[in-house]
C-alpha cells in the first residue's frame, strides 16, 4: 500500500484479503512475524482508541479496525512480514508468478511511503550582483550560485521555484533562452546552469543601484518571504567633456571618474582621437605638424578607488596655429559601464604665438617745439607673416586739425580711421612707429594731452593690452616766467621780517601766476630751522601787469641766550609756478650775520639812581648782554658833579683799577660806591659813574651800550628833622567818678638833626568823643630847643554818665609847616575813651548752664551744690544762658544782658560731646558734634538725645551777637556727665557696661481701609511700631538703608527713600501724597499718656524738624508709630511693593490681589563722639485683599591695657537668620591684631558668647587692615554659626596684639606672617541685646480680628465701638509681673459695622514656649513662610518647649489646670458674671488668665498665647462645627494626640459644612514677662513685640487629614516583648514612632501623661489612595471648599 508520510492509513480488504471456505472471517488470523521499521500496525475499535497489535482477523479487515501508521520519518520504503491461519492450518496458498504455492512461510507487505515536503527551503547565499558589464551590447551580469543558492533537503534543485514578488526599477531578470522577456520566476538548477540574468535598461544607467524582492518555495509549498536582491554596479566617465589647455603646458590629465559600488575591480580603455590639432606619429616633422603624443592606454580601478587620470603629452612650438583640438574617449570596460561623459575634447590654444600689436609705453611727453612725435609699436609672437593695424588719434585737452587741412588752434594733425593710418609690418619686423605731426603756435598754453589709438588689425594679428596711448604736450608754453630778484641776500640776526623780491617777466602779462616761496636748511646744515629762523611755505601771487611781489621770512633772535654764531645761512627757493615757468635763480642763499647784535655788550641798567645818605654804599647794576658765553671786562669810574669826592663819596678812578669782570654766564655785576654819612642835613647832590675801555676775549670783542653813564643823587632826610606822634592809637578809661578827670600823657618826638631850634602846632580834633562833654580840647605849639628830642602833650578826659559804647577824638600836628623842621609819618593819633560798660568784646554774663529739658523749669534746684541729678540718657539737654529767664540767677543777669545789649534769641549754640571715661580713668578729647540729621541740627539751644548715650560727656557753647551780627567771646558750659539710672526706655542690658545696643522686635502691619474709612477711604494703611531706647532713631524705608553718613547728613542720598520717615510729605510733591512723617506739627498731636513731658512738643523750645519726628515716640509705652496711607500705584510704582497674584472675578469690577512691602528698619545709635552704629532689620509685609479694579492707575567703645579700641559699626541678621556682627579695632600700639600667630600655636582671636545661648559659636573674620603699624584701624566681622531668636548678653571678643620695633617700618608681608611679636589675647566686653523679628499670623487666618493683652479689669471692660482709646492704646505691649492677671479680648474689627449681626466666640485658648528661640507661627499650608505647615501652638511640634491647653470651650474637661502644681486659673469672660459684659459686646469675646505658673520655667522663654475663635451670626449656639466626620474618632482626649494614638487636627479648624456661615479663625500673641532677679534681666532682652493685629482680608483655611493608628496595641505588644528598652519602629508613612517605658504602678499626673506619639506625618505627600497600616487604613479625603459672599460689607475672599 501506499501511505502520506507521517499519516495513518486503515488496511482495506483490497491491500491484504485471505480467504477460507470453511471458516468464518472472524477466526481467519494474521500473525505479524515482523513488525515495520517506521511505523506501527495499531488496532482500533469503533474508530477511538488505537493499539499496537500484532494479531488481528479478516473480521477486522473488513471492519476497516486495522491500520498502519507512519511515524513521519524521511524514508521513502516500509514493510511488515506476516504469516496468516485458521486456527487449524498453519499452511496458506498464494498466488505466485500465476502458480498457486502452498507455503507456511511468512510474508512481507510492502509499504511505500509518499513523502511530504515539510523542510522550509534556507537561502544560503544572496550576496547580490556587485557589478554588470556589456554583452552583446546590453548592459548585464549573470546571476550564479555564488549570488544565489538556496538548499533544501526535501527538495531537489529544480524544484526550488525562486518567484519574483517586486521586479527591479530599471532593469529585468531574463532567462537566457528567452532573451528579452522579463522572467517573473526560475528555479535553483537555472540559477546553477547559468541560465539567469539581470539586464539593466539603457536609459536608467544612472541609478548605480537596483533590487527586487523575492520569494522562495518548495513543492510544498514552504514559502520564504521577503528576499531582497540587490544589483549594484558602477559607471566610468570624464569628469569634464572639455579640457582647455594652453600649448605650453607640457601636457593634459584627463580626470576619469567612477561612481556607484567601488568594492569592484573595474578597468577601462582611455585613447586619443585626431581632430583638428594632429599627433605626431606622422612621419613629416613641420613645425605645428606635431600637437600631442598620441594615447591608448588602460585605467585601470582597485577597490574603492573612484578617481583615476588619462595623461596626454602636449607638443609647444613657435609656429601661431590658432585653437585646436583633439578628442580622448573611454572604451571597452570590464566589471563596470560607461557613464554619460565618455568623450573628451581637449582645446589647444597659443594665444602667445599670435602676432601681437601695442604701444611700448602708456604715455608720452612732447614738446610743442618737437614737430613730430613718433609713438613705436611692438610687434609680439609669430613675426613670420605681414600684419597691420590703423593707428588714428583722440583730441582731448589739445586740439587735432581736420584730416584735409591745418586750422589755426589746433595743437596737431590728425590721423582718423582710414586706410592712409595703417601701420604694417613686413615679415620679421617687430617695431614701428605712429608719427602725428604736432603745430608749435605762440599762444600761452598749459599742459594739454590727446591720445593715440590701436584699432582694426589685420586678421592675423591682434591689439595687445597697450592699445591707447596718452600724449602729453608739456606747458605752460610760451609762460611768462618767474625769478628770484638775487641769488644771495645778507640779513642781520636782528632784522625780524625779510622781504625777498621774486619778479615776473614776459610777453603776456594778463594771466594771474602764482608760486610758492619755500624755505630748507643749506647744505651743509648751518641756520637750524626754528631756532635761527621760522621754517616757511608760503604762496606768493602776481595779479595781471604785476611785476615784482615780496616773500617775507621771519629771522629769529637768540635774544634769550645769545651766542655770536657768525654767518649762517639757509636756503629760500621757488616751486610749483603756475601761469609761469620758474626761471634762475630761482633760489637764493639767506645768510644771517649776528655780529653786532650778539657782541657783549654792557651798560647800566639805570640812568637815574637814588641813594640815601645813611646807606653808606651804592651798588650800581651793570648789564651785560649778547653772548654770555665769553668773559667781558669794563672799567666804570666817577665823576664828582654837586656832590664832592672824598667829602660826600668814594673815588673810583679811570683806571685798570676800577675793571669790573663778567665771567661766562653772568649777566649782572655791581659798581659799587662808598657813600660818606655825616650827621650834617645837607640838601641833594648829585655825582656821575661812566663806563669805558670795554675788552672781550672772543675775536669779537665787546662793547658799551648806549647807557654808558649813570647820574646818583645823594639824598639827606633822615638828618632832617623830623617830627611826630610816638604812637598812632591811645586808649584810656574813663575816669570812675563824676567829677573824675584822667590825664592823658602823649609824646611828641623829634628824630634827625638835633642841632636846631623847631616848633610844631599839636591840636585836639572831635571824633565820636565830643570836646567840653568827654574831653578839654587843647591846641598849642611845641617847641624843640637843640639837643630836646621828645616834649609831652597832655590832654584831660572828663567822666561822663549817659554814654554806653567807646568813643574816639584825635590830635593832630600842623595845620601850618614846622619850622626847620619836616612831619613824619605818624602826624594824626586817635584816642579811644573806653567805657566802664562797654569795655571788652561782647561777651555773656556768666557761663551757660546745660541741664536735661526736662528740668528746663527748674534749672536752680538741679544745679545747686549738691545736687547730684544727672541727665537722663533718653531725653534732648538745653543749654541755659544767662540771659534765658529759665537761669537761676535771671534777675540780676537781666540787667546784665540788657546792658550789654544781648539779644537771648540771637545768641549762637554749638555742642561738644567726649566719650565715657575709660577704666584708666583717663578722659577722651572734647568733639564738636557736626553731623546734621533731617531732624536734628546741632546749633540748637536743644541738642536731641541721638547725640549722645549713657556716661558720655557734654557741654555747650554759647557765644553773644551784637545788632551788628558780630559774634562775641565764647563760654563753654559746665560739663555734664549722662546718666546711667535715670533711663527713659531702659535698655534690657544690664547696668554695669559701658553701653548695651538693642534691636527688639518690630511690628510692621499692612490694612486696607475700604472706601466707607473717614479720613483715608481705599487706601492701604502701613503701620510701623518699634521699640524705642533712649539715644535711639529709628529709620524705615521699603529701599534698603546703605550709607549711614550720608543717608542722614547729604539730603541728596535721602530723594531714593520716597516711602520712608526720612523725607517728609513736603520734600514729595508730586511724587506721593502719603508719607510717614506728615506736614502737620505738634499741634495736631493727641496730647496723651507719653505726650505730657515738659516742652516734648514746645516748637518755641525744640526745632519744627524735630517735633516732626518726635510726635511719632510715645516716651511711656517707649513705642515708636508710623502710619502711612498709600494708595495701590504709589506703594507698587514708589515703594518698590511687588504683586503677587492679580486675577478679576467674573461678572464683577473687582480683583483680588497679593501685594508684598518690603520694610527696611534700622536702628541707629551715637557710638564715637562722631559716628553712627545700625542694627538692621528687614522684613516683608503682605496681604490679600479685592479692590476695585477702577482705582488702579498704572558702637560701642571699650579700651584695654595695650590700649585699643573697639568700636562696634553694624550688627544685622543675615538672609539666613544668622547674627553678623561688624566691628572696627584702632590699636593705641605699634602693630596690628591678628588672628593667629605662629609663636602662640593653640590661642585665636575668637569671640565667647553668653553661657546662657547654649553654645553658639561665632566664625572670626579679619576683613582689612590700615598698611601701617602706627596705630592702625583694623575692620572685623562675626557671623554666628547657627540661628536663634534672641542673641542678647555680654559678649566677649578675644583679639591677638603683635607688636612691633619702634623703627620698624610697615612692609606688606603677602603670604608669609606678619613679623611682629605676639602677646596674650587683648579682652573686650560687649553687651547686646538683639532679637529676631516675630512673624505676624496672616491675614488670611485672623479674619480681620485684633487680638489684644490687657493688664487692668478697667480696659477689659471697655467697649471698643464706644470708647475714646484708641485700640493700639487698649493693647497693653508692657510686660506683667508676678501676682498679675492677664486679660485676653478677640475683638472683630469695629470698623465693620455690621449692628451685632454677627457674634465672635472663643472656642479654645492655647499657651506655648519655643526651644532654642523658636518663633511658633501659624501657616497650615506652609505656603506664606514656605517652611512647611506650621500650626503655632495648636499642634504639638517638637521645637516647642512648653505647650498648654489652656480653654477649651466645648471639652472643659481636657484642658491643663496647672503647671508645677502651680494653677492658672483661665476662664472664658462669659464664665465669670464680673465679665458677661465683655462676651456681650457685638464682636467681642474674651478670657482670663494668672501668669504666675510661667514663672516656673528657666529665664529666657518667650511665651505665645493663640486663641480660636469663631464669627457666625448671632443666634448660634451649641457644637459649632458638623462633628460628623470626626465623631467615631473621639474619646477623652489630650488635645490632638488622644490616649489611643489617633491623630487628629482640631474640630475647630476643620471646615467642612457647606453652606454654613460659620467662619473658624486663628490669632497668636507674645506675652511679657517681667524678671525679677537681676542676673536673669541680664541674659534676657524682652521683646515687646505682638504678633498678628490681623491685616486685611477674610478667608478660610482647611486642609484636614486623619490619620488613623492603633498604636496603643503596638506599644503595649512590643512592652510585653522587650520591657527594657526604649522601641523605634519604622512605619511605611516616614513616621517615627517615640514609644516610652511604661511603668505599670505608676501615678499618671497631669504633666507626664503616657501616649504615643507621631512625629512628622505628612500622608498627603504619597500617590496612593490607602495603605495597609498593621490593621487599619489610611485614606486620604478630599475636601471640596465652596466660598460664600455673606459678610455684607468686609472684603470678600
Amino acid at each position: 500500500m501506499r501511505v502520506q508520510e507521517g499519516v495513518r492509513k486503515t488496511i482495506t480488504e483490497f491491500e491484504l484479503k485471505a480467504v477460507d471456505a470453511d471458516t468464518e472471517a472472524d477466526s481467519v488470523t494474521f500473525t505479524i512475524v515482523q513488525p515495520p521499521r517506521h511505523g506501527t500496525i495499531e488496532r482500533t475499535t469503533r474508530g477511538q482508541h488505537f493499539h499496537l497489535s500484532s494479531t488481528f482477523t479478516m473480521e477486522d479487515i473488513y471492519q476497516n479496525r486495522i491500520s498502519y501508521s507512519h511515524d513521519g520519518s524521511n524514508s521513502l520504503k516500509d514493510r511488515f512480514s506476516f504469516t496468516v491461519s485458521d486456527g487449524k492450518n498453519p499452511f496458506f496458498i498464494i498466488e505466485e508468478g500465476g502458480k498457486e504455492i502452498m507455503t507456511a512461510a511468512p510474508q512481507q507487505f510492502r509499504v511505500d511511503i509518499l513523502p511530504v515536503d515539510d523542510g522550509t527551503p534556507r537561502i544560503v547565499t544572496n550576496l547580490g550582483l556587485q557589478w554588470l558589464e556589456y554583452m552583446d551590447g546590453k548592459a548585464t551580469n549573470l546571476i550564479t550560485k555564488k549570488e544565489l543558492l538556496t538548499m533544501d533537503p526535501d527538495t531537489e534543485d529544480s524544484q526550488l521555484v525562486y518567484e519574483i514578488t517586486t521586479g527591479p526599477k530599471h532593469g529585468h531578470v531574463e532567462n537566457k533562452l528567452q532573451p528579452g522577456r522579463a522572467a517573473s520566476t526560475f528555479t535553483q538548477e537555472d540559477v546553477n546552469l547559468g541560465l539567469i540574468r539581470y539586464v539593466l535598461h539603457e536609459e536608467k544607467i544612472h541609478a548605480l543601484m537596483d533590487s527586487f524582492q523575492f520569494l522562495v518555495k518548495d513543492s510544498k509549498p514552504n514559502v520564504v518571504n521577503d528576499n531582497v536582491f540587490h544589483i549594484q554596479w558602477s559607471l566610468i566617465s570624464f569628469k569634464y567633456t572639455s579640457y582647455n589647455v594652453s600649448e605650453k603646458a607640457g601636457s593634459v590629465s584627463v580626470t576619469v571618474q567612477r561612481t556607484g559600488n567601488l568594492n569592484q575591480y573595474a578597468i577601462v580603455l582611455c585613447r586619443t582621437e585626431q581632430g583638428t590639432a594632429s599627433s605626431s606619429s606622422r612621419v613629416s616633422s613641420q613645425p605645428g605638424q606635431q600637437d600631442y603624443v598620441e594615447y591608448a592606454g588602460q585605467v585601470q580601478f582597485d577597490e574603492r578607488e573612484d578617481t583615476k587620470s588619462c595623461t596626454i603629452v602636449i607638443n609647444d612650438d613657435d609656429v601661431f596655429e590658432g585653437v585646436e583640438s583633439f578628442a580622448v574617449e573611454l572604451s571597452l570596460p570590464a566589471y563596470a559601464l560607461l557613464g554619460e561623459f565618455t568623450h573628451a575634447k581637449v582645446t589647444i590654444s597659443d594665444t602667445e604665438d599670435e602676432p601681437t600689436l601695442e604701444f611700448d609705453k602708456k604715455t608720452y611727453r612732447v614738446n610743442e617745439s618737437a614737430g613730430f612725435l613718433f609713438a613705436p609699436i611692438e610687434r609680439k609672437g609669430d613675426s613670420s607673416s605681414i600684419v597691420s593695424a590703423i593707428c588714428y588719434t583722440v583730441p582731448k585737452s589739445a586740439m587735432g586739425s581736420s584730416l584735409y587741412a591745418l586750422e589755426s588752434g589746433s595743437d596737431f594733425k590728425s590721423r582718423g580711421m582710414s586706410a592712409e593710418s595703417r601701420v604694417i609690418f613686413e615679415p620679421g619686423v617687430t617695431m614701428s612707429t605712429c608719427d602725428v605731426m604736432l603745430i608749435d603756435d605762440s599762444e600761452y598754453e598749459e599742459e594739454e594731452e590727446f591720445e593715440i589709438a590701436l584699432a582694426d588689425a589685420s586678421h592675423n594679428a591682434r591689439i595687445g593690452r597697450v592699445a591707447t596711448a596718452r600724449v602729453l604736450i608739456s606747458g605752460p608754453n610760451d609762460a611768462s616766467t618767474v625769478s628770484l630778484g638775487n641769488t644771495a641776500f645778507t640779513v642781520s640776526e636782528d632784522a625780524g621780517t625779510v622781504k625777498i623780491p621774486v619778479i615776473r617777466h614776459g610777453t603776456d602779462l594778463s594771466t594771474l601766476t602764482s608760486v610758492w616761496c619755500a624755505t630748507r636748511p643749506s647744505d651743509p646744515a648751518s641756520a637750524t630751522p626754528g631756532v635761527d629762523y621760522v621754517p616757511s611755505s608760503r604762496k606768493v601771487e602776481f595779479g595781471p601787469g604785476v611785476t615784482e611781489q615780496f616773500c617775507t621770512l621771519t629771522i629769529l633772535d637768540d635774544t634769550q641766550y645769545p651766542v655770536i654764531e657768525g654767518l649762517e645761512t639757509f636756503v629760500v627757493f621757488l616751486s610749483s609756478a603756475q601761469g609761469a615757468e620758474l626761471t634762475k635763480p630761482f633760489q637764493a642763499v639767506i645768510a644771517i650775520n649776528d655780529t653786532f647784535q650778539d657782541v657783549p655788550s654792557m651798560q647800566f641798567a639805570k640812568d637815574l639812581l637814588l641813594v640815601k645818605e645813611k646807606d653808606g654804599v651804592l651798588h650800581v647794576p651793570i648789564i651785560r648782554s649778547g653772548d654770555l658765553s665769553y668773559e667781558s671786562s669794563v672799567r666804570c669810574y666817577t665823576q664828582g658833579h654837586s656832590a664832592q669826592v672824598m667829602e660826600d663819596f668814594g673815588e673810583r678812578r679811570n683806571a685798570d683799577s676800577s675793571r669790573i669782570t663778567f665771567l661766562k654766564g653772568e649777566k649782572v655785576k655791581n659798581c659799587t660806591v662808598y657813600i660818606h654819612d655825616d650827621s650834617m642835613f645837607e640838601p641833594e647832590e648829585q655825582f656821575r659813574v661812566y663806563l669805558g675801555h670795554p675788552l672781550g676775549n672772543h675775536w669779537s670783542g665787546a662793547r658799551v651800550g648806549k647807557n654808558n653813564m649813570a647820574t646818583i643823587t645823594i639824598s639827606n632826610d633822615e638828618d632832617a628833622p623830623t617830627i611826630e606822634f610816638e604812637e598812632a592809637a591811645y586808649q584810656v578809661r574813663e575816669p570812675a567818678g563824676p567829677d573824675a578827670i584822667a590825664i592823658l600823657n602823649i609824646k611828641v618826638i623829634r628824630r634827625g638833626d638835633q642841632n636846631r631850634t623847631s616848633k610844631i602846632r599839636c591840636s585836639t580834633r572831635d571824633g565820636s568823643a565830643q570836646s567840653g562833654v568827654d574831653y578839654y580840647p587843647k591846641s598849642r605849639v611845641l617847641k624843640f630847643n637843640p639837643g630836646v628830642d621828645h616834649i609831652f602833650f597832655k590832654v584831660e578826659i572828663l567822666s561822663n554818665e549817659d554814654r554806653e559804647w567807646h568813643e574816639s577824638f584825635s590830635l593832630v600836628l600842623g595845620p601850618d609847616d614846622p619850622v626847620e623842621a619836616v612831619l613824619g609819618d605818624v602826624t594824626t593819633a586817635t584816642v579811644t575813651i573806653l567805657d566802664q560798660e562797654a569795655a571788652g568784646s561782647l561777651i555773656l554774663p556768666a557761663p551757660p548752664i546745660v541741664v536735661t529739658l526736662a528740668d528746663y523749669d527748674h534749672v536752680e534746684e538741679v544745679t545747686k551744690e549738691g545736687v547730684k541729678k544727672a541727665p537722663s540718657p533718653g531725653y534732648p539737654l538745653v543749654c541755659v544762658t544767662p540771659c534765658d529767664p529759665h537761669f537761676p540767677r535771671y534777675a540780676v543777669m537781666k540787667e546784665r544782658c540788657s546792658e550789654a545789649g544781648i539779644n537771648q534769641t540771637s545768641v549762637q549754640f554749638s555742642w561738644e560731646v567726649a566719650a565715657p571715661t575709660d577704666g584708666n580713668g583717663a578722659r577722651s578729647p572734647f568733639e564738636t558734634i557736626t553731623d546734621n540729621t533731617p531732624f536734628t541740627s546741632v546749633n540748637h539751644m536743644v541738642l536731641d538725645s541721638i547725640y549722645f548715650s549713657r556716661r558720655f560727656h557734654v557741654r555747650c557753647v554759647a557765644k553773644a551777637v551784637d545788632k551788628v551780627g558780630h559774634v562775641g567771646t565764647p563760654l563753654r558750659s559746665n560739663i555734664v556727665t549722662i546718666g546711667t539710672d535715670s533711663a527713659i526706655c531702659h535698655t534690657p542690658v544690664v547696668a554695669g557696661t559701658a553701653r548695651g545696643f538693642q534691636a527688639q522686635s518690630f511690628i510692621a502691619t499692612l490694612k486696607y481701609l475700604d472706601v466707607k474709612h473717614k479720613e483715608h477711604p481705599n487706601r492701604i494703611h502701613i503701620s510701623v511700631q518699634i521699640p524705642h531706647q533712649d539715644g535711639m532713631l529709628p529709620l524705615i524705608s521699603t529701599m534698603p538703608l546703605h550709607n549711614l553718613h550720608f543717608l542722614l547728613s547729604e539730603s541728596i542720598y535721602r530723594h531714593q527713600h520716597v516711602c520712608s520717615n526720612l523725607v517728609t510729605t513736603h520734600d514729595l510733591k508730586g511724587i506721593s501724597e502719603a508719607g510717614f512723617l506728615d506736614d502737620v506739627v505738634y499741634d495736631s498731636t493727641a496730647l496723651g499718656p507719653g505726650y505730657d513731658r515738659p516742652f516734648q512738643f514746645d516748637p518755641n523750645v525744640r526745632e519744627p524738624k524735630t517735633i516732626q519726628l518726635y510726635k511719632h515716640l510715645n516716651l511711656k509705652s517707649c513705642v515708636w508709630t508710623f502710619d502711612a496711607y498709600y494708595d495701590m500705584t504709589e506703594l507698587i510704582d514708589v515703594c518698590g511693593g511687588s504683586v503677587t497674584a492679580d486675577f478679576q472675578v467674573r461678572d464683577s469690577a473687582q480683583s483680588f490681589l497679593t501685594v508684598h512691602v518690603p520694610l527696611y528698619v534700622s536702628y541707629i545709635y551715637v557710638t564715637a563722639p562722631r559716628g553712627w552704629a545700625s542694627l538692621e532689620h528687614h522684613t516683608e509685609m503682605e496681604f490679600s485683599f479685592f479692590y476695585d479694579t477702577v482705582l488702579w492707575r498704572t558702637g560701642i567703645q571699650t579700651d584695654s591695657v595695650l590700649s585699643a579700641r573697639l568700636q562696634i559699626i553694624r550688627i544685622y541678621i543675615r538672609e539666613d537668620g544668622r547674627l553678623v556682627i561688624e566691628f572696627k579695632t584702632h590699636a593705641k600700639f605699634r602693630g596690628q591684631f591678628v588672628m593667629e600667630h605662629h609663636t602662640l600655636p593653640d590661642v585665636k582671636s575668637f569671640i565667647l558668647t553668653p553661657d546662657h545661648l547654649g553654645g553658639i559659636e561665632f566664625d572670626l573674620q579679619l576683613l582689612w587692615s590700615a598698611q601701617t603699624f602706627d596705630s592702625p584701624y583694623q575692620l572685623w566681622r562675626a557671623t554666628s554659626s547657627y540661628n536663634r531668636k534672641d542673641y542678647s548678653g555680654e559678649y566677649t571678643i578675644y583679639l591677638i596684639p603683635c607688636t612691633v620695633q619702634p623703627t620698624q617700618p610697615w612692609t606688606d608681608p603677602g603670604e608669609k606672617p606678619l613679623a611682629c611679636t605676639a602677646h596674650a589675647p587683648e579682652r573686650f566686653l560687649i553687651p547686646i541685646a538683639f532679637q529676631q523679628t516675630n512673624r505676624p499670623v496672616p491675614v488670611v487666618y485672623s479674619l480681620n480680628t485684633e487680638f489684644q493683652l490687657c493688664n487692668n479689669e478697667k480696659v477689659f471692660l471697655m467697649d471698643p465701638n464706644t470708647s475714646d482709646m484708641s485700640l493700639a492704646e487698649m493693647d497693653y505691649k508692657g510686660a506683667f509681673s508676678k501676682g498679675q492677671i492677664l486679660y485676653g479680648r478677640v475683638l472683630w474689627n469695629p470698623e465693620q459695622n455690621l449692628n451685632s449681626a454677627y457674634k465672635l466666640q472663643l472656642e479654645k485658648v492655647y499657651l506655648c514656649t519655643g526651644k532654642d528661640g523658636y518663633v511658633p507661627f501659624f501657616d497650615p499650608t506652609g505656603t506664606i513662610y514656605n517652611e512647611g505647615p506650621q500650626y503655632g501652638c495648636i499642634q504639638p511640634n517638637k521645637h516647642l518647649k512648653h505647650r498648654f491647653l489652656l480653654l477649651d470651650r466645648s471639652q472643659p474637661e481636657v484642658t491643663d489646670k496647672y503647671f508645677h502644681d502651680v494653677p492658672f486659673e483661665a476662664h472664658f469672660a462669659s464664665e465669670l458674671p464680673d465679665f458677661h459684659v465683655v462676651s456681650s459686646m457685638p464682636g467681642v469675646d474674651g478670657f482670663t488668665l494668672k501668669v504666675d505658673a510661667l514663672y516656673k520655667v528657666e529665664a529666657g522663654h518667650q511665651w505665645y498665647l493663640q486663641v480660636i475663635y469663631i464669627i457666625g451670626p448671632d443666634t448660634i449656639s451649641g457644637p459649632r462645627v458638623q462633628r460628623s466626620l470626626t465623631a467615631p474618632l473621639r474619646r477623652h482626649r489630650r488635645d490632638l494626640v488622644d490616649p489611643s494614638g489617633w491623630l487628629t487636627l482640631d474640630d475647630s479648624l476643620i471646615y467642612d459644612n457647606e453652606g454654613d456661615q460659620i467662619k473658624n479663625g486663628t490669632n497668636m500673641k507674645s506675652l511679657n514677662l517681667e524678671m525679677q532677679e537681676p542676673i536673669v534681666a541680664a541674659s534676657l532682652s524682652q521683646t515687646g513685640a505682638s504678633i498678628g493685629s490681623a491685616l486685611a482680608a477674610i478667608m478660610l483655611l482647611l486642609l484636614l487629614f486623619l490619620v488613623a493608628c492603633f498604636i496603643t496595641r503596638k506599644c503595649q505588644k512590643q512592652r510585653k516583648k522587650q520591657p527594657t528598652e526604649d522601641i523605634l519602629e519604622e512605619y511605611p508613612l516616614n513616621t517615627k514612632v517615640d514609644v516610652p517605658k511604661r511603668n505599670q504602678d505608676r501615678v499618671e499626673k497631669n504633666v507626664n501623661r503616657q501616649y504615643c506619639t507621631v512625629r512628622n506625618v505628612n500622608i498627603l505627600s504619597d500617590t496612593e489612595g490607602a495603605y495597609p497600616f498593621k490593621g487599619a487604613k489610611v485614606k486620604k479625603l478630599n475636601l471640596e471648599v465652596r466660598v460664600h459672599n455673606n459678610l455684607q460689607d468686609g472684603t470678600e475672599v
